[in-house]
Parts: structure tokens; C-alpha cells; sequence
């Protein structure tokens, strides 16, 4: 029996629909080293073990209630988030670390969601008992643990679920600020799945995955839940192995045939720098990797025409690249494609864009395209301070409604109404989400320059510190990757400049440190007509980052004082 994608009104009605239709296809994948080590489960299987799980929870009493999800990488986290969307509880995905200050974060949200339920293994669960113990400041909370092992003889109809009810709870990467509870509806997975689907030219049968971790919102929503709710398969393995090896991506990706795979920016720029142009790639063909997306991050295009040129051996197709747009805010996707488009930059007059204005040139600052704009949402793009909408030829907010975009954030109200309550002056009778984000179209394509929070005003000009960062990491000397941040301090009452380049080990401890110095200065003030106030080289790995490998500005600016010190 077909079933039809867009008949169900919800994702789990989709996926018990996908059960019945195809029981013997294999739903999930989970390689957690080599090919050999791999697990396969078929959407049966899958049916079983949600069933089960979905019982437990209802027996527990746990429907309408928020439960945290600790897992790592693996089925279990599967099996557990899709029974929670059928029991109608409130899934909290959250990483498993031993990081003392991910772990701190992870407290944090404990608190800001009222957490009193985690659901996790019986491994995980001994190891998080002992890092609340380690916290003597902590007062120790008492957790309900539901571990792998327990079951239920139990059986319960389930719930009747609406659309608007919330069905997990994203938490943001917090790279800007604390991370807060984005409140996800079982309407907007849905609305973002079609958004998804449409904008990356997916069919049914979708082979999708790769190294993302299931509890961010491109590994949850993009690798994990689109797949199933094609009818298809997730590929995926422990993001570690692909920290480790970068190469177990491009053979996962190769030997599982997917079509569609996704990173952040800084992926791409790993398997560029730590895949051996001696190591013999011979056996990777990347031919059937048709939707490369770029998102989660500034896209960089000397990243992708680097990949591209490193692995074309490997039969990959540069028109691949999907650089896109989206934020939990929104489930996930707001932007990209169409399919098969490649990179396309457009190039701006520099000094027109730093006082807001778009006008293109021959030379200056090249923005990438992050595709189409869904036609599933409604964007503006706005003066984030007078509400007015902004002409063709100036830069301004993204402003977006439509139902992809959630209900708002857990337990704070404030910051909901300002963030996803906005109206345009004069209004046109839509509610807008403010992303935060800075950008404007272009025929009818999204560009996105920079984060408002992080946008640097010099001397009355505008810099996004992303265009600084990688003209810094375009050092010969530079470790690279996403190795400099750069950010403002304050001084005697006056804003100042400052930059922390991480440097390559060799050239660290066989180089004076002022000729680095004086080289990365002149770079910068030959290409953005600035300087730095303070610039502070380190050995790479020390810039702190979020769990999605974004640059935390606001720790860099302690790193700074702490350096100083």
C-alpha cells in the first residue's frame, strides 16, 4: 500500500502508517565503527520497540510531562524520542558529556525546563550520578531514572495528540547567550518535514544521515526524523568517529549510497584539512551524495570549492553543495537549494555594505547564497530598530512567520513575546519571529551576514566578525578551521578590538611571536581597514566552542582577561 506523505496530520501517524506499509524496510542504521559493527533495524522492529516504550511511558504517567533524553549515539535515542512524540510526552534531547562546563550547561536546563524524569541508559546513568556527586555546590536533585531495562505488561490506547501540543523541547547552542528552551509543536516538525522535503527535492525511500549528533537540531530533525518520515532510512554513526577520522563520513556515505548528508562548515573544512592527500581514497564513490548541506554556521565558499577539489577523485559533484539557512526557532529549515544549484557568491561593494547598503561589484566582500526561501514561511527583512521594512538595497533583520516556526521559549515569557510576537511597522497583520540574524533577498534568495548580537560597529562602520575571522585563518601560519574569533572588549569606557588566532604547534614554537603578530595585522587592515587593539595567538584547540562547533564570543572575551592575567 503507498502512503501518502502529505495526508497525515501528524509525524507518528506518518511513520505507524510507513510500519504497516513496509515492515521489512530498514528504518535506522547505527555503524558504530567499522561496516562490520553495524546495527540494522527495520521499520518492524522499530514498531516493536516504540510499542514498548510508548507503554512504559503511559503507564508511568509521564503524558504532557518533560523528560530529559541522555543517551549516546545509538538506537536507544531512536526508539526513545519517537515514543515519546506517540505517548505525547515532552522530549528534552541533551548531550551525554563529561566536559565539566557542557555538563554545567547541561544543570542549567535541569532547572530552566523543571526536569525531574530522565530517560537514558543504565551505563549513562551511573556516570551522571557521579558528576552530580563531583558538584559539591549542587543541591542533589531527585531524578526518576528510567534505564533501558525496564518494561511494562501494561496496554494503553494512545493519546489523542493535537497539533499545537509540544512535542520536545530544543535547546539552543547558546554561542551568543545561555542557551534557552525552544518549544517545538507536533504541528511544526510536520510543516518543517514538507519544508525539508520540497526544498531539497527528497523522495519517498530517502536514504539520509551521517556523523551529526542526535541531540542538535540538524542531527535530530535533518539526519534522524526526515528519513523515517520519508518512508526511508537514517545512516548515522558516534560523532567522535568522525572527529577522530573524518573519513568514515565519506565512506559511511558511500558505502550506505545516501543522498542526502549535512554539516556545519566547519565538517567539510575537517575532512579539507586531516584527510591525507596521500591516504588512498579509491574505494569512496560520493557520486550518490546529491544533497551536501551547509548550514548551522557561516557558509564559507573556499571551504566547499576546497572539498570540492580535494574529493572530486571521488566522484563528488560540486553542484552538491546545499548551502542553507535555518535555526531551532523555526524546527529547523528555512532556506536552501534548489537541488543541484551548487555554491553561488555575490560580491559587494565593501564600503556601501558597512553602512547597510547592498550594491554589487566586480571586487569586495562575497557573501554566499543560502537558497531559496521556503515557500512555506513569510520573510521580511527589517530595521531592528525602527520595525520599518527595509528596502531592496539595505541590509536589516530576517524576520520569519509561518507554521514551522514554535510556540516560543520554555518558562520565559518575556524573551517570547519580544522574540516571537513581532510586528512590522506599519503591520500587515502577521506575527514575526525575530531570528536575530542579519541578511536581505536577492531574486528571491536569502543572504545571511551576520548575527546582530555580534555585529561589530568600528569607528562607525559595520564588521561582522566572520568575515574578519577567516581572513585571519587564510594565514599560511593559522591553524585554520574555525581557529579565530574576533570580538570587541571594553577599555577606559571605550569599545576596543581584539582577536584570538590560534596558530599552528610547528610554526608556534619556531616563529617570534611578533613577526605572527605583524603579519595578521597587516592582513587585516590591507583587507577590512582595521585594527586590532589586542591580538592574542594560542595553540589551536583553545578558542572555546559550542557543542555545534560555533565560537563562543562572550567566553572568548574571558579567555581574553584570563590570558591577560
Amino acid at each position: 500500500m503507498d502512503i501518502s506523505i502529505n495526508h497525515y496530520p501528524l509525524f507518528m501517524d506518518t511513520v505507524y502508517g510507513h510500519m504497516q506499509s513496509q515492515p521489512m524496510h530498514t528504518a535506522c542504521v547505527f555503524q558504530s565503527r567499522g561496516i562490520e559493527t553495524a546495527v540494522h533495524l527495520s521499520y518492524q522492529a522499530l514498531n516493536v520497540k516504540v510499542s514498548e516504550r510508548t507503554q512504559l511511558l503511559l503507564t508511568l504517567g509521564y503524558q504532557g510531562k518533560s523528560v530529559a533524553l541522555i543517551y549516546p549515539s545509538g538506537l536507544d535515542f531512536i526508539v526513545n524520542f519517537l515514543a515519546c512524540l506517540s505517548a505525547g510526552v515532552i522530549a528534552v534531547p541533551l548531550n551525554v558529556t563529561r566536559n565539566a562546563q557542557q555538563f554545567e550547561r547541561t544543570i542549567n536546563i535541569f532547572e530552566d525546563a523543571k526536569i525531574q524524569t530522565i530517560l537514558t541508559t543504565k551505563d549513562t546513568q551511573k556516570n551522571l550520578i557521579q558528576q552530580l556527586s563531583d558538584i559539591p555546590t549542587l543541591s542533589q536533585p531527585s531524578f526518576v531514572w528510567i534505564d533501558e531495562l525496564q518494561t511494562t505488561l501494561s496496554t494503553s490506547a494512545l493519546p489523542k495528540i493535537q497539533p499545537d501540543h509540544i512535542a520536545f523541547i530544543q535547546y539552543t547552542s547558546g554561542s551568543t547567550s545561555s542557551p534557552k528552551g525552544v518549544m517545538v509543536s507536533h504541528e511544526n516538525i510536520v510543516d518543517n518535514m514538507k519544508a525539508i522535503q520540497n526544498g531539497c527535492g527528497h523522495k519517498q525511500g530517502l536514504i539520509a544521515g551521517g556523523w551529526l549528533p542526535q541531540f542538535h537540531d540538524m542531527g535530530l530533525i535533518g539526519h534522524m526524523l526526515h528519513p523515517i518520515y520519508m518512508g526511508g532510512t537514517y545512516v548515522f554513526m558516534p560523532p567522535m568517529n568522525f572527529i577522530q577520522r573524518p573519513r568514515r563520513w565519506l565512506e559511511l556515505i558511500s558505502h550506505y549510497k545516501i543522498f542526502c548528508s549535512a554539516s556545519p562548515n566547519f565538517g567539510y573544512e575537517h575532512c579539507v584539512k586531516l584527510i591525507s592527500d596521500k591516504e588512498d581514497l579509491s574505494h569512496i564513490d560520493l557520486s550518490c551524495w546529491k544533497v551536501a548541506l551547509n548550514g548551522s554556521e557561516p557558509v564559507n565558499a573556499d571551504t566547499m570549492a576546497d572539498f570540492s577539489k580535494k574529493f572530486a577523485q571521488c566522484g563528488f559533484n560540486p553542484q552538491s553543495f546545499f548551502p542553507s539557512y535555518g535555526m531551532a526557532e523555526a524546527t529547523l529549515f528555512i532556506s536552501g537549494g534548489p537541488k543541484s544549484s551548487g555554491v553561488d557568491v555575490i560580491t559587494l561593494d565593501k564600503k556601501l555594505f558597512a553602512q547597510g547598503k547592498i550594491k554589487q561589484s566586480k571586487i569586495g566582500l562575497e557573501i554566499v547564497n543560502c537558497g531559496a526561501i521556503s515557500p512555506r514561511f513569510q520573510i521580511k527583512i527589517v530595521d531592528p530598530v525602527s520595525l520599518h521594512e527595509c528596502s531592496c538595497d539595505q541590509t536589516g533583520e530576517i524576520w520569519i512567520s509561518g507554521k514551522s516556526v514554535a510556540q516560543g521559549y520554555i518558562n520565559n515569557p518575556e524573551k517570547t513575546a519580544s522574540d516571537f510576537n513581532a510586528r512590522i511597522i506599519p503591520s500587515d497583520d502577521y506575527r514575526y519571529l525575530r531570528t536575530g540574524d542579519m541578511g536581505f533577498i536577492h531574486q528571491g534568495m536569502l543572504f545571511v551576514t551576520g548575527r546582530i548580537k555580534e555585529l561589530l560597529i568600528i569607528r562607525g562602520r559595520n564588521h561582522y566578525p566572520y568575515d574578519i575571522e577567516r581572513t585571519c585563518n587564510n594565514y599560511e601560519h593559522s591553524a585554520g578551521g574555525s581557529g579565530a574569533a574576533v570580538f570587541t572588549f571594553e577599555h577606559n569606557q571605550q569599545t576596543k578590538l581584539a582577536a584570538i588566532v590560534e596558530i599552528k604547534k610547528v610554526s608556534l614554537r619556531d616563529l617570534e611571536k611578533n613577526q605572527l603578530k605583524s603579519d595578521i595585522h597587516e592582513l587585516v587592515s590591507k583587507h577590512h581597514e582595521i585594527t586590532f587593539d589586542k591580538l592574542m595567538l594560542v595553540r589551536p584547540g583553545v578558542i572555546p566552542k559550542t557543542t555545534s562547533g560555533k565560537i563562543k564570543r562572550s567566553a572568548c572575551n574571558a579567555l581574553l582577561y584570563d590570558i591577560k592575567k
